[in-house]
Order: structure tokens, then C-alpha cells, then sequence
């Protein structure tokens, strides 16, 4: 009697399990008619509503119909930009799970850099299905596709614009919807943000890369906290309180500066993680957007070098401006100009770099400035340069 009861019990125990486990395993079923979908391009099927729209109308030759004429070749425009809500509105609901931006002809500051992607079953709740900060596109007129995973129909979605690259005008050429089933949907790479403020300046880290741990962000991150704050009380009360950082894989250089961003190259910084000073060459062109008039590349190149020496933090330093040679020229740009302006630092006038500074602000000609504070011209004082280069 004891062992028919205990059979029992068992067997209702186990009914019970499996119950419960058979329960939780079909909410990992996919659902039947989720499945069925087709990858297919829906966009068609949508009614849009734009939140800012061209100064010509819907119907112009950049208006907002050309964000879905499915040509490439035209554009949306938007002037004036402070934010941008792209709404798409379904007569019965759909599963996106991915969609399509295609850059447009010229100027890559209009492209975006931040924004979120939503969907609504009611035009009124919005859930955030995708977003993205500090994006770049450099190829123009170029399709980018972007994936996330999605179990929900919405008859409302929502491209929400924050910020762009560089302008005050956003473009686009073409924007898609992609319908797709679940067991085809997957995310794009990790995406990585941090954010810190300190010392009156305030830092955004992206970090694109898909590697979640990078051994010099903490150096990158020390060396902009250490030494913008100078570069902007020595050069530039003015300059942009707030930069962001991006490790790109897609980049195949160094690092450059644009708008109020640096980029660094993925495979660059991993191959040198000790190079933190990188970031006092990078910032100081952003002290440097307020040059005004005609400022030749290699001088601008030539002073960031120049007070990359003065304000680098490395320690050891393997980098080091480039030393004389009989065929360099005050042209050279970076470390030989930089060198050479160390040298009239040294041997004519130690605050040079910082009143050069302050002239190409104030519009003053780079070779008029040469001649008020050396007395010769620039080709001239290269020359008593070239003749005894020591620093």
C-alpha cells in the first residue's frame, strides 16, 4: 500500500514537472505565424509623418518623399536641425526587425550620429526596439543595414534623429523597412557608451569595436581628462566642453577629428595601447575650429604636433618630433613643422605657438604674423632654421 502510494505521487510529481518545463519550452517555440513572414522591404506599405520637412514641401526637390522614393540618388534635406521624428504608420501590424539608411551625395556632417529606433501599437506608446550614438559614414551614397531582435507587430514605427555628424542640416538619401521573421533576425555588434564629466569637461566613449574590454580606454580617457582642461584655459576658453570618443573597426588610420568627435582606428589602437598622447594631438584641433581665414592644413597639423610635445602626458614616450633634414621644408606638416616651431620657441620667442594661436583666431595672415614678431618672412627664418637646427 505504502509503495502503491509513493508510485503515485511520483508519478504525479513528474506529471507536474514536465508540465511546468513543457509550459516554459513553448514560450521558446517560435510563433507559427511569426515564421511564416518573408524577408521583404514593407516600406511601401507605410504612410509617413515628418516632424521637420523641407523648406519646399513633401513634394520638392529634396523633400521627404525622397526618403522613400527608392532612388539613391535624390535626398531628404531638413534645415535647421534640432531633432527629427520619421514616423511610418501600417494599416495593420507588421514585424520590422531591421532597416536600411543610405547616406547622401555630399557633406558627411549632415549625416546622423545619434539616434532610436521605435515601435508602437497605438501611435501614442512608443517602445524602443534599436538605438545608436556616434555613428560616421564616409562613403557617400552608400547603403547600411542595421539588425535587432524583435517578437512584436506594430502598425507605428519611429526613426528618432538626436544628433548629427557635423551641420546644422540633415540628409538622407533613402530609408527602408525590412520585415523579418524571428528565426532570420539577429543584432548588430555591441555597441559599448560610457560617460564621465570631470575637470569642467565632459567625455562620451563609443565604443564600436565589438570587443567589450579595451586595454587603453583608461589611458585615452586619463590623458583628455588630464590635458584638454589646459588646452582650453591655455588656447581657447571657448572651445567644446564636451567630445566624443570613437573606437572604429572601419577605420583604417590613425585617428582624426571632426566636429566635436575623435575617431580612433580599431586595429591602430590595438596595436599601440600605450600611445595615450594621441588625445592632446586630436583635441587640439578642436581648440583649433575657431582659426579663422585661410589656415593651411600643415600649420594647423604642425601646432597640434607642436603642443602634443609640450602637453603629452606619456611616460615612456616613443613618440617624438621628426628632427631636420635637408629636404624637409616649414611645409612639412606635423612633426616638421612642429620642430620647427619648437625651435623658434627656443631661440626667438617662447609664447610664439600661443600668439600664432591667437592670431589665425583673430584672421590675422599666418606669413604677416612671421613678419610682426620675427621681423623676416616665414622662408626666411626656415632658412637660419635649416642652417643650425638644434634645439
Amino acid at each position: 500500500m505504502k509503495t502503491t502510494s509513493l508510485l503515485l505521487f511520483l508519478s504525479l510529481t513528474l506529471i507536474i514537472f514536465y508540465s511546468s518545463c513543457s509550459k516554459d519550452n513553448n514560450l521558446e517555440i517560435p510563433d507559427p505565424e511569426l515564421e511564416n513572414l518573408e524577408i521583404k522591404d514593407i516600406t511601401s506599405e507605410a504612410s509617413t509623418l515628418f516632424s521637420n520637412e523641407n523648406p519646399d514641401g513633401p513634394n520638392g526637390p529634396e523633400g521627404s518623399k525622397k526618403l522613400t522614393d527608392g532612388d539613391t540618388t535624390t535626398k531628404f534635406l531638413v534645415k535647421d536641425f534640432k531633432s527629427l521624428n520619421i514616423d511610418f504608420q501600417f494599416d495593420t501590424a507588421k514585424l520590422v526587425a531591421s532597416y536600411e539608411f543610405t547616406t547622401g551625395n555630399d557633406f558627411d556632417g549632415r549625416d546622423p550620429m545619434d539616434w532610436k529606433f521605435y515601435g508602437s501599437k497605438d501611435g501614442q506608446n512608443w517602445k524602443e526596439l534599436d538605438n545608436h550614438v556616434g555613428m560616421q559614414f564616409r562613403k557617400r551614397r552608400k547603403t547600411y543595414q542595421f539588425f535587432f531582435k524583435n517578437n512584436e507587430k506594430f502598425t507605428h514605427y519611429r526613426w528618432a534623429i538626436s544628433k548629427l555628424y557635423n551641420d546644422n542640416m540633415f540628409q538622407a538619401s533613402e530609408f527602408r523597412l525590412i520585415q523579418m521573421p524571428p528565426s532570420s533576425q539577429k543584432d548588430d555588434p555591441i555597441q559599448k557608451v560610457d560617460s564621465l564629466t570631470k575637470n569642467n569637461v565632459s567625455l562620451v566613449f563609443i565604443n564600436h569595436s565589438g570587443k567589450l574590454d579595451l586595454p587603453y580606454q583608461e589611458r585615452l580617457t586619463n590623458t583628455y581628462f588630464t590635458v584638454y582642461p589646459k588646452l582650453i584655459a591655455d588656447f581657447n576658453p571657448n572651445a567644446k566642453k564636451k567630445i566624443y570618443f570613437i573606437i572604429d573597426p572601419t577605420y583604417d588610420g590613425v585617428a582624426y577629428a571632426f566636429g566635436d568627435v575623435v575617431v580612433f582606428g580599431f586595429d591602430y589602437m590595438e596595436k599601440n595601447p600605450k600611445d595615450g598622447d594621441v588625445v592632446v594631438h586630436e583635441t587640439m584641433h578642436h581648440i583649433q575650429q575657431g582659426y579663422k581665414g585661410n589656415v593651411p592644413g600643415w600649420l594647423v597639423e604642425g601646432i597640434a604636433d607642436n603642443v602634443r610635445y609640450h602637453y603629452g602626458i606619456d611616460e615612456p614616450d616613443p613618440w617624438t618630433l621628426q628632427d631636420y633634414k635637408p629636404e624637409h621644408n616649414y611645409d612639412g606638416s606635423y612633426g616638421i613643422t612642429g620642430r620647427f616651431l619648437l625651435w623658434i620657441e627656443t631661440h626667438k620667442n617662447k609664447n610664439f605657438v600661443k600668439e600664432l594661436n591667437n592670431a589665425l583666431y583673430n584672421g590675422v595672415d599666418y606669413n604677416d604674423f612671421f613678419v610682426q614678431k620675427l621681423g623676416n618672412s616665414i622662408q626666411i627664418i626656415w632658412n637660419e632654421y635649416a642652417k643650425n637646427p638644434t634645439i
